[in-house]
Parts: structure tokens; C-alpha cells; sequence
């Protein structure tokens, strides 16, 4: 193996790679194993899919919607991902404990596949190329979850709210969207005060860096706020 062939095999090993692009792995058969042991549920917004401590018997995909990854350690809770369509819930801490270590809410109506366990590690035993698949999708979410909370810590009100906006049109795809909590809601996913969230909001507005119409955002200046990250 030449070097040149190492450094194009090494790129492309750390191209992101997508929770549906593990499922594109599996052979007919295993598709109809999974769909079969599928039971499709829907959450209202507000609604708890998951709860921590419970025992993990499944494996929870996002067909449609938005929740948040939340963990509790010392009683207090910490959202450390946001998550919309085709994600899975909690993968990287899915295999590490019997019981689960997060939970999970959703933000928006949203419809969730629970796969069965037991189903999705004989499919990790028996299909390589879908277990590769599925640990660098695994990395990736690791590695987007420590940078994530390695940048809202120690952020000011400004650099955290940035964050968390950059992150919501990110899972919308989308510069504009509307915002799927309340103001109050906002303030918690970016660890601070609702005044210093409405304040900052506002300072945003007449800034001309964002439009805001009640829960109506519309990033005017997506490189203002990745600045105001960087140095927030």
C-alpha cells in the first residue's frame, strides 16, 4: 500500500457519515429483519421519549421531528445534542450501560422507530461493512458532542445563544426556522437567564445579525455569529 493510497483512504474515513447511510449497508434480508422488528411511535412536543435509567431494550431513530439529548449528573440536567430527522437517539451511550444514561425530549411532534436490541447487534455481528459504518457515524456524534460542550463551557450569553442558533438552522437546514421552545426554553438549552436570552436576542435584532419575529428566526448573518462563538 502506497503512501498516497493511505492519505486518500484516510480522507475519506473522515467524511461524516449519516445514521440512514448505516441502514444503506444492510442486504435486503437484514432491511426486512429491521422493519420487522420496528414499532413506529409518535411524541407530542413536550412529550418524553426516553427517560434515564431506563433499560435499553431498543435502538430509537428519528424518522420526523426534533428532540434533545439531555444528561443528568449531579441533578442537574445538561442537553448536549440537538437532534432532527434521520438521527439516531443516544447511540454512543447505547451500548455502554444495561440501563440508559440520557433522556430524551421531544421538541416538536416527532415520530421515533424502536428497533429491537437484540435485532441491531446480531446485524452489527454479522455485517462488517454496516458495523464500520455505524462506529464512524458513532465517532462523529462523539466527537460533535465533546467540541459541542467543550464551546458552551465557559461561553457568555452571546457566544452560547450564537451556538445554540447555528446549531437549530443546522438541524432545520435552513437559515430560517422557527423556534421550537419558548423563550424560557431557549434560555436553557443555552445555559443562561431568559432576560439575558431575550436581552441578547434583541441586541441581535437591531444589530441586524438576526430578524426575529416572535418565534420566527431568520439568520441575516450566519458569519457574525460564528465569529461572536469564536470569541464569546
Amino acid at each position: 500500500m502506497n503512501f498516497e493510497y493511505q492519505t486518500e483512504r484516510y480522507q475519506s474515513v473522515q467524511e461524516p457519515i449519516r445514521a440512514i447511510d448505516c441502514f444503506k449497508a444492510l442486504t435486503s434480508d437484514q432491511k426486512t429483519r429491521v422493519e420487522n422488528s420496528t414499532t413506529i411511535l409518535q411524541f407530542t412536543k413536550g412529550e418524553t421519549i426516553l427517560k434515564q435509567g431506563f433499560v435499553a431494550s431498543h435502538i430509537l431513530y428519528i424518522e420526523k421531528g426534533l428532540a434533545k439529548l439531555d444528561v443528568t449528573n449531579d441533578s442537574k440536567i445538561s442537553t448536549v445534542k440537538l437532534l432532527g430527522d434521520g438521527s439516531f437517539i443516544g447511540i454512543v451511550c447505547s451500548f455502554a450501560c444495561t440501563n440508559i444514561d440520557f433522556s430524551a425530549v421531544a421538541l416538536e411532534d416527532t415520530s421515533i422507530k424502536m428497533i429491537n436490541m437484540d435485532v441491531f447487534v446480531n446485524l452489527i455481528k454479522e455485517n462488517g461493512e454496516f458495523a464500520f459504518k455505524l462506529i464512524r457515524h458513532m465517532s462523529s456524534n462523539t466527537n460533535s458532542i465533546v467540541h459541542r460542550t467543550s464551546r458552551l463551557f465557559n461561553k457568555n450569553v452571546g457566544g452560547s445563544l450564537s451556538l445554540i442558533l447555528l446549531e437549530l438552522s443546522e438541524v432545520y437546514q435552513s437559515k430560517e426556522f422557527t423556534l421550537p421552545v419558548t423563550r424560557i426554553g431557549l434560555a436553557s438549552l443555552a445555559g443562561c437567564s431568559k432576560e439575558s436570552t431575550i436581552n441578547t436576542l434583541a441586541k441581535f435584532h437591531a444589530d441586524e445579525i438576526i430578524e426575529v419575529k416572535d418565534k420566527h428566526i431568520k439568520i441575516l448573518k450566519p458569519e457574525s455569529l460564528k465569529l461572536i462563538v469564536k470569541n464569546g
